[in-house]
């Protein structure tokens, strides 16, 4: 399955003065695969994209700021690490209506869902994080912490040059279970301004919530391989016969 992404020309030009400003800066924060056979880049897509397997490692990264061997203005501060988090939006696709789409754990469930929507994440900010084609669905959003050393990191988009220092937190993603209807999962990352903690609950006053994010050529998806979803209709349609025999 290819999804076509449509992004407006002033996001493009904004998203690029934003990431090249500095010579081979490295994006603020990036989603990508762990480096095994599980993981591929669809160039067509501008995504990191898994398939075959329902566990699978996703890398999250941060560019540390200049003051800790970074060069980025909107990335993760050690100094202030202990007190702020990040935000790992998982998303259905294709749109699937407010009802709940998927069941996953992250880390073995360690890392708990913070909120679900329906939108655009998060809800709050009218500024939120880029559509490009995935947006409105229905979306779940985690929070977790960089709490690593900082490490030498990459520009993980193939081809892409830039080198520098950083954090980096594997995700333990495993999927449970999924809508039949869903084509994939999709997934995006972002921190917040102010004390960079997002509480849905507060009655938040700063309009631009959403302070960084992963840019759409940084992003991540799954998509279940044909087999999957076969084996998955197979077992829907066996409980629908049972029901439907039990109902005789």
């Amino acid at each position: 399955m290819t999804r076509t992404k449509h992004i407006a020309a002033g996001l493009i030009i904004s998203c690029a003065a934003l990431y090249t400003t500095t010579s081979q800066a490295i994006p603020s924060l990036q989603l990508s695969g762990d480096g095994s056979a599980d993981w591929s880049y669809d160039t067509s897509d501008s995504t990191w994209v898994s398939s075959g397997t329902t566990s699978f490692d996703l890398l999250a990264h941060a560019n540390a700021t200049r003051a800790n061997g970074g060069n980025g203005d909107l990335a993760w501060d050690a100094a202030g690490s202990t007190d702020r988090y990040a935000y790992l939006v998982v998303a259905a696709v294709p749109n699937l209506g407010t009802s709940d789409s998927f069941d996953i754990s992250i880390n073995g469930g360690s890392i708990t869902m913070l909120t679900s929507g329906y939108g655009t994440p998060p809800l709050e900010d009218p500024n939120s994080i880029p559509r490009h084609g995935i947006y409105d669905t229905y979306f779940e959003i985690y929070e977790f912490q960089f709490d690593g050393p900082i490490v030498d990191i990459k520009d993980e988009q193939p081809g892409s040059t830039g080198t520098g220092k950083g954090y980096t937190e594997t995700l333990g993603i495993d999927i449970l279970s999924w809508n039949q209807d869903i084509l994939g999962l999709h997934f995006d990352l972002f921190t917040v301004s102010g004390d960079g903690i997002y509480d849905p609950n507060a009655n938040l006053t700063d309009r631009f919530l959403v302070n960084a994010f992963a840019p759409y050529s940084h992003d991540a998806e799954w998509i279940p391989e044909p087999g999957v979803l076969l084996l998955l209709g197979l077992g829907l349609t066996a409980i629908g016969f049972r029901q439907f025999l039990v109902k005789r």
